[in-house]
């Protein structure tokens, strides 16, 4: 594939492609440095929609170029075969976060930590009045420092056009319902709904309403996108309030969402913090000075500023050379007697350092411990920081009775004071818990019931039963 001349650049590989430009890694003259420039495509059409789209993205990517957690874009030009708009951004190594996580879905405690940085990368974009309306995994890229960078703001919109908009591009499997059935050209909502399932993907490697194996049209995603009730990861070591939260996330309507990225970003810390994991910092850009440092009065001469001064260069290694020098004057008696006084007083205190010096290291066997040291007498094995004792679902069971549907079940181990069990009906999407073993649905319909034992920070596998 032909890449275009840029002039200071110096093209090395072709990256990839996308809906309408190609990436291509170049090498930047000056200051050196690689780059990824993203140019739009020879066979595609430069009209004013496509023209206003590429300017629209190197703005927003622009605006918020100094977010750890955006890939941030150093200029912007005009190729100058063919007149094609290009964008040069940080370089960021594929592969993109999607593929990572394919074959290799992440722990639950490095999923999370990555949500929390995109929501601060997606709440500072709102901020600023930029929707991204094209949140995935694929557009999340890794940094040279393994940190996530969101990027390809080709199709965002600002808060107040967006409703305007005649031609909305979407990316099925993490679009939510609005944006497919035309309710909405894009919003606050709907980027908290992309976020949570590209959260879900980085936990299970496919997109939330994707069947494994099964029928992924764009026609069978969007069927189970606008009805199928939000799926749970099934992953047993995942916390039961992080798969409720993501269930949350992707609710079909969107004012049961969580209503700011923000918002998504604390309930993850919260998560965090009850399951003992390292806390992971929300960065949002601040639009006020700190008010607790008070801006110093400026000075004539700051006391930090930088300064010239000569150099001296002593040397404490190499040979000193010997000059000639004037004779000393001669010393007075009492001046000599006070010189020879100090210097016996110094060679004394010398000696007792010494002595004390020797006492601590080669006579301190016999001392008393410092109370606050203890010293182990034999090797120690730490205590597993979260129990391993749920590692099976319980057995549930349902039956249709007068007065409604009751489920019951049974642990597989035996029920202790601050256990609990954690519940999802599908009929109505509501969420539950409860620390008995049984549950009655007043419902005439059909309903399926997932289920969950929790006890501290631990959680059983789920288990769902079906009553028709």
């Amino acid at each position: 594939m032909s890449a275009p001349v840029i002039p200071g650049f110096a093209f090395i590989e072709h990256l990839g492609s996308g809906g309408f430009a190609d990436v291509f890694l170049y090498e930047q003259q000056w200051p050196r440095q690689r780059v990824a420039v993203k140019v739009v495509r020879p066979d595609v059409p430069l009209t004013d929609r496509e023209k206003y789209l590429f300017t629209a993205e190197a703005n927003a990517m622009a605006r918020l170029a100094d977010h750890p957690y955006i890939v941030s874009v150093i200029t912007a030009g005009v190729t100058a075969e063919g007149g094609r708009p290009f964008l040069v951004m940080r370089y960021c190594p594929p592969p993109d976060l999607g593929v990572r996580v394919r074959s290799n879905p992440m722990a639950p405690v490095d999923a999370v930590a990555t949500g929390i940085k995109l929501a601060s990368a997606i709440e500072t974009a709102h901020r600023s009045g930029i929707l991204h309306r094209d949140i995935k995994p694929s557009n999340v890229l890794v940094t040279t420092y393994h940190e996530p960078a969101l990027t390809d703001f080709g199709i965002a919109g600002h808060m107040a056009d967006v409703d305007g908009d005649s031609d909305v591009r979407i990316s099925y499997p993490w679009s939510p319902p609005e944006l497919l059935d035309g309710r909405s050209n894009g919003s606050v909502a709907s980027d908290v709904y992309s976020l949570g399932a590209t959260i879900w993907h980085l936990l299970v490697g496919r997109s939330p309403f994707s069947i494994p194996s099964g029928d992924n049209s764009t026609r069978a995603l969007s069927a189970r996108i606008l009805h199928a009730a939000p799926p749970a990861t099934q992953r047993p070591d995942v916390p039961p309030a992080l798969d409720r939260l993501l269930q949350q996330c992707l609710a079909k309507r969107p004012e049961h969402r969580p209503a700011s990225a923000l918002e998504l970003a604390r309930a993850l810390q919260r998560i965090e913090s009850a399951a003992g994991w390292s806390r992971t910092a929300v960065a949002v850009e601040g639009d006020r000075p700190d008010a607790s440092v008070a801006a110093p009065e400026v000075a004539e001469a700051p006391e930090d500023a930088t300064a010239m001064k000569p150099v001296t260069v002593i040397s404490a290694s190499g040979p000193r050379r010997i000059a000639a020098q004037d004779v000393a004057p001669a010393v007075e008696d009492d001046e000599e007697a006070s010189s020879v006084s100090g210097l016996v007083w110094a060679g004394i205190g010398a000696l007792v350092v010494a002595l004390v010096v020797g006492f601590l290291v080669f006579g301190g066997n016999d001392r008393e411990e410092d109370p606050g040291v203890v010293v182990p007498t034999e090797s120690q094995v730490p205590s597993a920081v979260v129990p391993d004792e749920l590692t099976s679902a319980p057995t549930l069971s349902g039956r249709r009775t007068a007065r409604g549907v009751m489920f019951e079940w049974e642990p597989t181990v035996p029920v202790e004071p601050g256990d609990s069990f954690s519940y999802h009906r599908d009929d109505t999407d509501d969420y539950g818990r409860t620390t008995k073993q049984q549950l009655l649905l007043r419902t005439d319909e059909p309903v399926c019931l997932d289920l969950r034992m929790t006890r501290g920070s631990d959680n059983s596998p789920s288990v769902s039963e079906c009553v028709t």
